[in-house]
C-alpha cells in the first residue's frame, strides 16, 4: 500500500500492516519523524493499486467516551456482541487524545464529563482536518430537543439517549457507520 507522511508528504510503501490497525507509527526516512499514518487519509490514490485500506474486510473501532463505569461496561458488551472493536475513555481529554491516535471509525460521546466536556469535544474534533469526518454520536440522560438541534449545528450525526442505550446503541452505531438499512 502507498502511503504519504502526514508531516512531510513524502510517499511511502507498507509492506505490512494489520487490518485491525488504522493508525500506524512509523518513522519517515525523509523528515526522520515517528509520524501517525491513517491507511485511509494517508493512502497515496493510483489506479495500480490493488488493495486500500478501506475495502479490507475488518473489524470497526468504536469509541465510547463516558465517565460512567456502567455505560462504559454496558456500551463495551453491546458493541463488542455486535463484533465492533470498542476502546473505552473516562473523560474528554482522554476521548480527544484516542480519537487523534486511534482514528475510530466512529465515536460516542456523553456530554457532561469531567475535565472536557462532550461539546467541546465535539468542537475540537470538527476543526480539525484528520477527525472531522468521523461520525459522533452524542449520548446524554438529559434529552432536550434544542440541544439536539445544536449537537447537529455542531456536527454530531445523532443522538443517543442513555435511557434507551440498550435498545438503540447497537443499531445507532451501525446506521451511522452503514446507513440506514434499505427500504422494504
Amino acid at each position: 500500500m502507498l502511503v504519504k507522511c502526514p508531516q512531510c508528504g513524502t510517499e511511502i510503501r507498507l509492506r505490512e500492516y494489520f487490518p485491525e490497525d488504522r493508525v500506524m507509527k512509523y518513522l519517515c526516512p525523509s523528515c526522520d519523524q515517528i509520524v501517525r499514518i491513517d491507511l485511509v487519509q494517508d493512502v497515496v490514490k493510483t489506479t495500480s493499486s490493488a488493495t486500500s485500506f478501506d475495502k479490507i474486510e475488518r473489524q470497526q473501532k468504536v469509541l465510547i467516551a463516558d465517565d460512567s463505569e456502567i455505560v462504559q461496561a454496558v456500551s463495551k458488551q453491546l458493541l463488542s456482541e455486535a463484533g465492533y472493536l470498542v476502546h473505552i475513555c473516562a473523560d474528554g481529554v482522554s476521548a480527544l487524545h484516542a480519537a487523534e491516535d486511534e482514528h475510530p471509525d466512529l465515536v460516542v460521546l456523553d456530554l457532561l464529563m469531567p475535565k472536557m466536556t462532550g461539546f467541546d469535544v465535539l468542537r475540537e474534533m470538527k476543526k480539525n482536518p484528520r477527525l472531522k469526518d468521523i461520525p459522533v454520536l452524542v449520548m446524554s440522560g438529559v434529552y432536550k430537543e434544542n440541544v439536539v438541534g445544536f449537537l447537529h449545528q455542531l456536527g454530531a450525526s445523532g443522538f443517543i439517549d442513555k435511557e434507551n442505550l440498550k435498545e438503540s446503541l447497537v443499531f445507532r452505531v451501525r446506521t451511522a457507520l452503514e446507513g440506514p438499512p434499505p427500504a422494504a
